[in-house]
Parts: C-alpha cells; sequence; structure tokens
C-alpha cells in the first residue's frame, strides 16, 4: 500500500485520540514523513515544525525556535521558493489594471474627439470611433480579461500548495506534541486548526492580496496619473478620499481584530463539542439523552449565532465609514469639476471621465478596503496558530549530534522517578525499580495509583520531572521518541483502528509487510481464524474504531499489529478486563507464543491476568509498595494480599480464592480445567 493512501486515512483521525498521537502515530511516522516536507531555509528536523537545525554555541546545541509572528514570516520561505511564479503572476494580474484605465478614460477621447468636433468629416468621425473602439476591445480581452485568467490560475496553483504544506506542517506539529498538550484540546478544536478557519482566511487574504491588490493599485495609480495632468484639484480629491478611507479603516481594524478572535474561538468550542457527540453517539442513544443533546447544541450553536450576528454588523459598521466618506468627496468632485469647467481649465470629455472615473474607481478602493477586513481577520487566525506553534513539547527529542539508539535486549531501570500531571499534585514518588530484559512483571494497585502514568513513562510519552528512566545506561531522554516507541509494542484495553480494512490497519505499522507476514502475526495472535473466515479476509472494512470487530477480535488484531514491527518489548494495559471467557482464552494462548523473549509488562486488576508473571509490582499512592511474585504477596501481609481478600481485583467467586494461591504452579494462561479459570 502506497504511504500517500496510508496517510489519507491516518490524517484526520489521528486528532481523535491523543493516545494515537502518542503511541500509534510514533509508530507510523514513516508514513506522515511522505507529505511534502520542504520549507526553504527552515528544515523540518526532528518532527518539529518550528526548529531550526544550525545550533548556535549560544543556544549550546540545542535547535532554534522558527515561531512566525507576522503574517510576512509565515509566507516568506515560500515567497522565496516560488519568487518567479508569484513574480509573474503579479505582473500579468498588473495588466488589468491598464486596460480599466483606458476604458475608464475613454468616455473623453470619445466626447472630445469623436463627438464635439465641429465640421469634421463622418468618415474621420467613423474612422476615429473604429480606432478607439478596436482599442477598447483589444485591451479590454487581450489585458483584462487573457491576463487576469493566466495570473488567476498560476496563483491558484502556488496557493493550493502552500495551503497544503502548511496543513501539513501543522499537522505534524501538533502530532508531535506530548499528550499535556492533547489533555488540554479537544480534537474539534485541533482539527479546526488544521482543516478550518484559520488557515482559510489567512490563505483568502494572500489571494486577494495577489490576485485583486495589483491590478487595483494599478488601476488607482495609472488612473490619478493620468488624470493629473487634466487638472491636479480634482486628482487631489481622490487622493485624499484614499487617506481620510484608509485612515478610516484602520482606526476600525482592532476592535474587527478582537470580534474576529472572539468567534473563533467561540467555534472551536462547538467544533470540539459536535466532534464529540458524534464520537459519543452510541452512548447517546444507549441512555436516551438525545433532546438533551439537542438542546446544548442550540444552545451552543445560538451562543455563536449572536457571535457571528455582532461581528457582522460591527464589520458593516466600519466598512461605512469609508463609503461615507466617499459620498462626500464625489459631492465635492462635482462642485470642483463643475467650477474648473466653467473656469474653462477643462473640457466636457475630461469632466465626464472625472465623474466616471470617481464611479469606476470606488471599486478598486472597495477591494483594498476589503483586503483590510481580511488582514484584520488573517492578523487573528495566525495569533491563534501561534499559540499552538509556541507550544512545546514536554518531551522534546535530543540534538542530532547527541541522540542515542535504544539499546537491544536492555533492561528497564527506573531511577527515583517522580512525575505529576498538575503541580501539587504527585502521582509517582521517587520511584526506583529494575526489570530485567525478558521479565513478565505486573503492576497493579488501586484506580488512580498510577499504574498506566507508569508505562507511558516507559513509552517516555510523558517526561519525569525528576529523575530518569534507562534502557541499560541510555537516558531515554537521549533517544528519539518516535524510535523508542518502536520498540515497544503496547495492546491498550481499548485499542483504536482506523476506518478503513484489517490491511490498513496493520500495514500501518510496516508499510512494506507481505502477505505472508501479515498471516505469520495474525496467527500467532489468535487472529488469522476469524479474519479468513470473513469474506474479504485482510481486506474487510471494519469500520470507525473498529466497530464492526467483537471485543476480543479488537484485542487479538491488537496484538498483531503490535507484534509487526518485532518489538523487544510489549505493554498490556487492561488489555483482557472487558472480555468474556472464550476470548479471554484466546487471548491468553496468544500471549503466550508471543511473550517468548520479549520483557512484558501487565497493567491488570485481574488475578487470572497476573498469577503467571514473573514478578508484581504493588503501586499505592505513586509509591511501590510491595515487589515479589503471586505466590509470595498472596501469603504476606499488605496491600496486595488485601485487595485479594476484598476483592478489589473483581473476581467473582470469593469461595475460590484459596485456591487461587494453591494455583501458582498451574499452566500458564490458564489452559487447565480449574476452579480459576471458570472465573
Amino acid at each position: 500500500m502506497a504511504g500517500h493512501n496510508v496517510a489519507s486515512w491516518v490524517f484526520p483521525k489521528t486528532l481523535n485520540s491523543p493516545m494515537i498521537g502518542g503511541i500509534l502515530s510514533a509508530q507510523c511516522d514513516h508514513h506522515l514523513d511522505k507529505v511534502p516536507s520542504r520549507w526553504e531555509g527552515i528544515p523540518l528536523g526532528e518532527r518539529d515544525f518550528k526548529r531550526r537545525i544550525a545550533p548556535t554555541s549560544a543556544d549550546k546545541g540545542e535547535p532554534r525556535i522558527y515561531e512566525p509572528r507576522t503574517l510576512w514570516q509565515l509566507i516568506q520561505p515560500f515567497v522565496s521558493r516560488y519568487r518567479g511564479l508569484l513574480l509573474l503572476a503579479l505582473f500579468l494580474n498588473s495588466l488589468p489594471g491598464i486596460a480599466i484605465t483606458f476604458q475608464t478614460l475613454a468616455p473623453k477621447y470619445l466626447v472630445d474627439d469623436v463627438l464635439k468636433p465641429v465640421g469634421l468629416p463622418t468618415e474621420a468621425r467613423i474612422s476615429r470611433l473604429a480606432i478607439l473602439l478596436g482599442v477598447y476591445l483589444f485591451v479590454a480581452f487581450a489585458l483584462r480579461m487573457g491576463a487576469w485568467y493566466a495570473s488567476y490560475r498560476i496563483f491558484t496553483k502556488v496557493r493550493e500548495k502552500v495551503v497544503l504544506e502548511l496543513r501539513a506542517r501543522f499537522f505534524r506539529h501538533i502530532n508531535g506534541l506530548c499528550l499535556r498538550f492533547y489533555g488540554q484540546h479537544s480534537s474539534g478544536e485541533l482539527f479546526s486548526y488544521v482543516m478550518g478557519t484559520p488557515l482559510t482566511d489567512i490563505g483568502m487574504f494572500y489571494h486577494n492580496m495577489v490576485i485583486n491588490v495589483p491590478n487595483a493599485v494599478t488601476t488607482f495609480l495609472v488612473s490619478c496619473s493620468w488624470m493629473f495632468f487634466w487638472d491636479w484639484s480634482l486628482t487631489l480629491v481622490l487622493v485624499l478620499l484614499i487617506a481620510t478611507s484608509v485612515l478610516a479603516v484602520c482606526h476600525g481594524n482592532g476592535k474587527l481584530r478582537i470580534l474576529i478572535e472572539d468567534y473563533q474561538q467561540a467555534e472551536s468550542k462547538i467544533i470540539g463539542r459536535v466532534a464529540d457527540i458524534f464520537r459519543g453517539n452510541r452512548d447517546v442513544k444507549t441512555h436516551a439523552i438525545e433532546e438533551q443533546v439537542n438542546l446544548a447544541f442550540e444552545k451552543s450553536a445560538d451562543q455563536l449565532g449572536s457571535k457571528a450576528y455582532k461581528r457582522d454588523v460591527e464589520t458593516h459598521r466600519v466598512n461605512m465609514r469609508p463609503e461615507a466618506v466617499s459620498y462626500s468627496c464625489f459631492a465635492l468632485l462635482c462642485i470642483i469639476g463643475a467650477w474648473r469647467y466653467l473656469e474653462g481649465h477643462i473640457t466636457e470629455g475630461e469632466l465626464v471621465a472625472f465623474l466616471a472615473a470617481f464611479g469606476v474607481l470606488q471599486t478598486p478602493l472597495n477591494l483594498i478596503f476589503s483586503v483590510g477586513t481580511m488582514q484584520g481577520q488573517a492578523r487573528a487566525s495566525l495569533t491563534r496558530l501561534s499559540k499552538i506553534l509556541e507550544t512545546a513539547s514536554t518531551t522534546p527529542d535530543p540534538a542530532s549530534d547527541q541522540a542515542r539508539k535504544p539499546p537491544q535486549h536492555a533492561d528497564i531501570v527506573l531511577q527515583n522517578l517522580s512525575f505529576s500531571y498538575s503541580e501539587g499534585y504527585p502521582v509517582l514518588h521517587r520511584i526506583n525499580v529494575t526489570i530485567p530484559f525478558g521479565q513478565r512483571i505486573a503492576f497493579v494497585g488501586p484506580s488512580g495509583c498510577g499504574k498506566s502514568t507508569l508505562a507511558k513513562m516507559l513509552l517516555r510519552l510523558y517526561s519525569p520531572e525528576s529523575g530518569a528512566v534507562f534502557l541499560n545506561d541510555v537516558n531515554l531522554r537521549d533517544c528519539y521518541g518516535a524510535e523508542l516507541r518502536r520498540c515497544f509494542g503496547v495492546v491498550p484495553q481499548d485499542p483504536y483502528f482506523f476506518a478503513t480494512t484489517i490491511r490498513d490497519n496493520l500495514q500501518m505499522m510496516k508499510e512494506d509487510a507481505s502477505e505472508a507476514l501479515l498471516q505469520q502475526v495474525c496467527e500467532l495472535a489468535n487472529a488469522w481464524e476469524f479474519i479468513k473466515a470473513m469474506p474479504q479476509g485482510l481486506d474487510t472494512f471494519i469500520g470507525e474504531g473498529g466497530a464492526r470487530l467483537s471485543g476480543g477480535q479488537r484485542q487479538r488484531l491488537a496484538i498483531a499489529r503490535a507484534l509487526l514491527h518485532d518489538p523487544e518489548y510489549l505493554i498490556f494495559d487492561e488489555a483482557t478486563s472487558a472480555l468474556d471467557t472464550v476470548s479471554e482464552r484466546l487471548v491468553k494462548e496468544a500471549l503466550n507464543k508471543v511473550l517468548q523473549h520479549r520483557t512484558a509488562v501487565f497493567i491488570a486488576h485481574r488475578l487470572s491476568t497476573i498469577q503467571n508473571c514473573d514478578r508484581i509490582l504493588v503501586i499505592n499512592n505513586g509509591c511501590i509498595e510491595q515487589d515479589g511474585t503471586f505466590a509470595e504477596l498472596s501469603v504476606v501481609p499488605g496491600l496486595f494480599r488485601r485487595m485479594v481478600e476484598t476483592d478489589r481485583f473483581g473476581e467473582a467467586d470469593r469461595n475460590s480464592r484459596a485456591s487461587l494461591v494453591a494455583t501458582d504452579t498451574l499452566d500458564r494462561y490458564g489452559n487447565t480445567e480449574n476452579e480459576f479459570e471458570r472465573i
């Protein structure tokens, strides 16, 4: 499967799942890297939109940060790259301005040179009229229509390339941020940053700057220069109109920008809520709360409508100022024009041309005014985007000359590890533990004690506030995050699958995986039996989130996906907690096949999952409270024993607990008929 096809369905879905942005996206980065990545003079670096690679002595080897703070800084690299095409588009787009000028001032020559002359032979009048109309039609078709169409095609092609790359770069930056960032922003909000209003507003601003402004400016300057030689006083009225109108527009831009930012923030929240509702539509229907959801949406939409009304009315009010100025200036033009004509300074034809030019020149002025409004919108959009671009990852990759590769067959060492999601609320506190390579270890403890957080530290989805995590003697901070996470296979409790085929979901991990390899990992995961029974096999469409698969099928497919890149470390986060007995047995049989010569970390609340582990860490209040085997901890007073005795693992049959301790030597993962497996 071609990389761009994988990216086509990874791209929109990744924003909907922070864990995909952390665990899965790290394992499919080689597909996303196929998105165009060239930015003249600003290399992408290691998955960070803002980085410049050439470090200096002043920054001690750290990559310098590139943050476009103005609209010019945002597009300057693209201007350099597409300089030739942009200059050609600007030149072609200035030609219609010359054509409009001639068409505007043609009435002067029609009156003074064709209609007014006394005693001019009819043949001469017809000849002059033919020449005038011929020139008029030539500039209309060749300069105004032809040149404008050519410039439009050229710039539209460049614009789409630039917008595509900007979207890809913002997506890369967002996708490379840590899970802290995803916890602070909804998927709908992030989607709007990449595909919604902000980039659209910026694109439309530059579209008008290139397509409308050149011919508007050319029209105005050439017309004013032409008429200046007729009568400077009337021309001065137009110049004063420009200055006064521009000042009026600039005065209102600040207030407009605040209104636009307020509207865009409200819009992002609405998009996030709608996306959240669509993702949770099953629960909405299950609990019969459709009406409450509808009312909540209507309330939010009404608030958004009020903000849109306020924004549009205020925009119209601001734009009325230059319109009022133009009416006043037209009245002044009529007074001065009549006076200059009566004084004999201008002819009838020149007076007609002045009055016609004033009306025609309102269009380029209005275009310039609209660009001013669009600039306010574009600046507001850039402000929103800059807030995201200024967000630095808490798990940055090391500088290229300091990076180290994760060692093979390494022990995992956690040294004085402490971490908190919010200041003053520690989740992990001074964790010290060594996990030898090949060991099967379980993290157990009450809900919220830090088990899953500890596993995320192994993946470097978060960085510790103090202490460190090592593979042998290599600090994880010194490894590229994506390269490190490719050493791990993760099977979460509720694995996420993209809305495509089984083959696509597997090849996301290894694009060039052969049919034989796909079958091999599916057989290891006990997934091949149900896959081959499907009408289209690996090419079966499984729906969004794998909705067309059962829970057990999703878990086994998740194991196959995790195995595809042959990881040395496996993490199972409540991988069997929601399965029925048959599905759990199949998953355990799959685990028996794949755990040889690998380090396995189990996060579990079920005794059936952990009893055959080599080692159990009991975590409580962010600390390791107990460390030992299942048999040892079951007979020693402490939290683990209390959890067994008080049914904290969620087992159904209390009468079986006494036999659980004695069954530590049973076959791994329950291949015997016993009371424990019945539970």
